[in-house]
């Protein structure tokens, strides 16, 4: 639960951990949110996973569809728009777009956060991640910032209680390979 979340502000918790991802294509994971007085969009949560968690990572950030009390329908309680599920190469157009953006008449520079966009949800780079290398998984809820393009945003502190369930990889490349083995004598 987060309490009195401020505008533009996120909470999250982490776990280290040592991953290599290349032999899977997708992230999947169920999240459940609810709190009095929020609407749909009022709170996005997100997953970050990198070699760390501040320089060098990917971020996948969705706007949270919020649960009515006592629904006691599971496809209410974990409804379908917050199901993460996004495939790694994703990832890879959001860093090859950043790579190529010379909006700036420069390269984007690498340590400053790029955003991707896959449609409805938003992907963050920053730094150079290295998805053989995953160090850190962090999850966690933002309130996003009220601007003057935000429709809807009301920019209050926001509370919620959200959960985070069943993070899985899937879609495990098994197409096989070449071994050999050799021997030369002289």
């Amino acid at each position: 639960m987060v309490k009195n979340l401020r505008d533009g502000y996120a909470r999250a918790a982490y776990k280290t951990t040592l991953n290599d991802v290349r032999s899977y294509r997708r992230l999947q994971m169920y999240i459940h949110a609810e709190g009095e007085q929020l609407r749909d969009g009022d709170i996005n949560t997100f997953i970050r996973i990198g070699t760390d968690y501040q320089d060098n990572y990917y971020e996948y950030e969705i706007p949270a569809k919020i649960t009515n009390p006592g629904s006691k329908d599971p496809e209410l309680i974990w409804p379908i728009e917050n199901r993460i599920d996004v495939e790694f190469r994703l990832f890879q157009l959001a860093k090859t777009a950043r790579n190529n953006d010379f909006s700036t008449g420069q390269a984007w520079p690498i340590n400053v956060p790029y955003n991707y966009s896959d449609g409805v949800n938003k992907i963050t780079i920053k730094g150079q991640p290295d998805l053989s290398k995953l160090r850190v998984m962090m999850l966690g809820v933002r309130n996003p910032l009220n601007t003057n393009a935000s429709v809807g945003d009301d920019g209050l502190d926001k509370t919620v209680e959200v959960w985070f369930n069943e993070l899985r990889l899937t879609d495990f490349d098994e197409r096989g390979g070449w071994a050999a083995t050799a021997r030369l004598n002289a």
